[in-house]
C-alpha cells in the first residue's frame, strides 16, 4: 500500500527517553502541528489514535460532567451537542451513534456505567480494526489483545465469568472463555504471554505497570523497526508521546491516587531504531 514519507517532520522529532520529567511541548501543540505537517489521509489515521479521548468525552457529555472534558479529543464539546441534536450533521464515527441509541434506551440506562465503558470500548475496537494501515492495525490488534488477556486473569482471580468481558472474538478470547489452565493454553502460541504472566504477578502494582508498558513499547518498536520517514514512524511517535504525557502527570502522592483508574493505561517513550537515529545522529 502506498505511503507518504515525511522526511523533515520525522528528523525533526525530540528525543524522548523512558524518565523524561518535562518536555519543552505539549501533546495538544504537537497534534496541531500534525494537522498542517501531515497530509490529510494520514492525519484521519493520527485521530483514529485519539478516538479514545473522544470516547471518554462523549461518556462525560452524556453524565453532564463537562468540566472532566480532555482538550485531546477530536470533537469539541459544541460538536458533540450538536451530535446528540436533532440537527445532527453525521460527523462522529458510526459506532458513537449506536452507543449513544443503546444509552439512550431505557434498558441501557440501568447498566453500570462500567458496562457503558466496556460497551464503548468493544465498538471502538471494531471501528478501529477496519483500518488498511498495517502498522494501527498491528498496534490495535496487540493492545486489544493485551487488555482481553489482563481481563481474563482479572476475571479468574475474582471468580468472574470472562464473557463478557472480551473485545472481540479470536482465538485469544475462545482459550480465554474455555481454558482451565494457567497460560489459557496460548503459551505456545503467543511468544509474549510468559512475560506478561510474569510482570502480573508482581506484587507491587507499580513495576507489573511498567513490565506491561514495555512490553507495548517493545511491540511498538518492533513493528516500525525497518521503518524510518515513513507516516507509521510518526504514529508511533504520537502513541508513545501519549503515553509518556500520561504518566509525567503522575507524582508519588497523585499516583497513588489514580492508580486504579489506570490499570489499562499504558507508558512508553520514543526511541527511533538503532539504525537510525533523529537530530543528525544518523549512521
Amino acid at each position: 500500500m502506498f505511503q507518504n514519507y515525511y522526511y523533515c517532520l520525522v528528523a525533526g522529532l525530540p528525543d524522548l527517553f523512558l524518565d523524561d520529567s518535562e518536555l519543552s511541548f505539549s501533546m495538544e501543540e504537537f497534534k496541531s502541528s500534525l494537522k498542517v505537517e501531515l497530509k490529510p489521509s494520514d492525519y484521519k489515521l493520527v485521530e483514529l489514535v485519539f478516538l479514545p479521548y473522544d470516547n471518554e468525552n462523549l461518556l462525560h457529555v452524556l453524565r453532564e460532567e463537562f468540566d472532566a472534558l480532555s482538550p485531546l479529543g477530536n470533537f469539541s464539546y459544541e460538536e458533540f451537542e450538536t451530535e446528540l441534536g436533532e440537527d445532527k450533521r453525521n460527523i462522529l464515527p458510526e459506532y458513537m451513534y449506536r452507543f449513544i441509541d443503546s444509552y439512550r434506551n431505557d434498558e441501557g440506562k440501568k447498566k453500570p456505567w462500567e458496562k457503558h465503558e466496556l460497551t464503548l470500548t468493544k465498538m471502538y475496537y471494531a471501528y478501529a480494526l477496519q483500518t488498511k494501515n498495517s502498522f494501527l492495525h498491528q498496534w490495535f490488534s496487540f493492545n486489544r489483545d493485551i487488555k482481553n488477556l489482563l481481563a481474563g486473569f482479572n476475571c479468574r482471580k475474582f471468580e468472574i465469568e470472562p464473557e463478557t468481558q472480551m473485545v472481540g472474538d479470536n482465538f485469544i478470547t475462545e482459550a480465554i472463555i474455555k481454558s482451565g489452565s494457567r497460560d489459557f493454553g496460548l503459551e505456545t502460541e503467543l511468544d509474549y504471554l510468559t512475560e506478561l504472566m510474569s510482570a502480573i504477578e508482581k506484587e507491587s502494582l507499580l513495576q507489573r505497570e511498567k513490565d506491561i508498558d514495555k512490553m507495548k513499547w517493545d511491540k511498538l518498536e518492533k513493528i516500525t523497526l525497518f521503518e524510518y520517514f515513513s507516516v507509521d514512524v510518526v504514529l508511533a511517535y504520537v502513541i508513545k508521546l501519549d503515553l509518556v504525557y500520561r504518566w509525567m502527570k503522575l507524582d508519588e502522592e497523585t499516583g497513588r491516587k489514580m492508580f486504579k483508574q489506570l490499570i489499562n493505561d499504558l507508558k512508553s517513550s520514543l526511541e527511533f531504531p538503532k539504525e537510525y537515529s533523529i537530530n543528525g545522529k544518523n549512521k
